[in-house]
């Protein structure tokens, strides 16, 4: 099956996880399904020959961390416009297929262009978009910003989106919606009412890149945070625990693995662990870490993953790399987190409750050993129901079947 694959980005060149789980799952549909896949991204990967020679514009923010080299800026949206439509055009009357990832930052008008050439279009739903008008201008155009930004006149910016279907329009026209987890197709039962193909396939990951380390109940004191440095991710929450467990064990510890000095929010995070008498000696900051590095050097260190999201995290792959690593999870029940994480495989906190974080890390505590049955479970439910072939292997069927 030939596959036209749309993204946000593209490893090496991404901003989140999500970005690299399109590129692992398209990678995992040609190796155990026989796809052949065409991506086209806001930024072209040249280290990738499955990459085509075409950049998409689109609206992201001025500092996206060091794993960003190339983005298109939005003073290059008008340039090129007309170009990349026509390319996108050309990509898709060659394939079988269309597969757009999560297209929240890219611009309506250029990826919404091989809808209607006759290819069945599919997209996956990793993100709170298109529920989430804020994040894209699939519902609010931008144009007068665009034309601001780039000293143009309004009359030229508005004209990209001349003619445009408007969004309940747009969404209309795809062949199938497949579902990051079962909290994504709740919250956008609303939006994709009239696509009567759907599908719930859970994001996977490689399991041999995150092998089960030996429990030890001596590393249930090393606690781990691992997420970007936004208030979103709940890094204060994982800290007022850890400052509270310590004045009971002094051997607690707290990894984190963020880059914090890339936000306002985290360098605040950082002021406040460095002017923290109890803090400043509980915390280890490893800084940002290479994804293909992560497992060496923060899950084979820690025993619990502290997840605290306070907002509603669509699925995340953070718990799924813990679990098949064989740590225990103690995640914040908002969003996808517990269709994934139960009693049976960790624990669930709520972050509105004063202090339920730092009441399951006392639990898991006293638990010590009695957590290997959790731990197993969580690490076998991952290789079996979260791996990417898996996963693969789901969407493949799916879009055949409706195909």
């Amino acid at each position: 099956m030939k596959c036209l694959a749309i993204s946000n980005s593209y490893p090496p060149d991404h901003a989140g996880g999500y970005e690299l789980g399109a590129c692992k799952l398209l990678e995992s549909l040609a190796r155990h399904c026989g796809w052949q896949n065409t991506v086209v991204a806001s930024v072209r990967n040249q280290k990738s020959p499955k990459t085509a020679s075409l950049e998409l514009s689109g609206f992201f923010p001025g500092k996206l961390g060091p794993d960003v080299a190339r983005w298109r800026t939005k003073r290059d949206l008008l340039k090129n416009h007309s170009k990349i439509v026509k390319g996108l055009r050309r990509l898709a009357s060659e394939a079988d297929i269309i597969f757009i990832f999560n297209p929240r930052r890219l611009i309506y008008p250029q990826w919404t262009s091989v809808l209607d050439i006759g290819k069945p279009a599919f997209v996956f739903v990793s993100d709170h978009w298109p529920q989430d008008p804020l994040a894209s201008d699939l519902f609010h155009s931008k144009a007068k910003k665009v034309a601001a930004s780039n000293r143009l006149k309004d009359s030229k910016a508005q004209s990209i989106y001349d003619g445009i279907a408007s969004a309940s329009e747009t969404l209309k026209k795809f062949k199938g919606i497949v579902f990051g987890s079962q909290f994504l197709q709740n919250e956008h039962a609303t939006a994709f009412c009239e696509t009567p193909n759907q599908s719930v396939v859970h994001w996977g990951i490689d399991t041999d890149e995150f092998p089960e380390v030996p429990f030890s109940e001596n590393r249930l004191k090393m606690f781990g945070f691992c997420g970007r440095p936004e208030k979103e991710k709940g890094l204060d929450l994982a800290l007022d625990s850890i400052r509270q467990l310590a004045f009971k064990d002094a051997e607690i510890k707290l990894l984190i693995a963020s880059g914090l000095n890339q936000s306002s929010y985290g360098r605040a995070i950082l002021k406040r662990i460095q002017g923290d008498s109890i803090l400043s000696k509980q915390v280890i900051l490893l800084g940002q870490i290479p994804h293909h590095e992560l497992h060496a050097r923060f899950y084979s260190r820690i025993g619990i993953l502290l997840f605290p999201s306070i907002w509603q995290e669509p699925f995340a792959l953070t718990i799924l790399e813990g679990m098949s690593s064989g740590v225990l999870v103690i995640g914040s029940a908002t969003g996808g987190t517990p269709e994934v994480v139960d009693e049976s495989t960790g624990y669930l906190f709520n972050p509105q409750k004063e202090s339920d974080l730092t009441t399951n890390c006392f639990q898991a505590l006293k638990a010590g050993s009695e957590n290997l049955a959790r731990i197993k479970t969580g690490a076998r439910r991952i290789g079996e129901m979260h791996t990417l072939s898996y996963m693969a292997k789901k969407v493949d069927a799916f879009i055949r079947q409706v195909i």
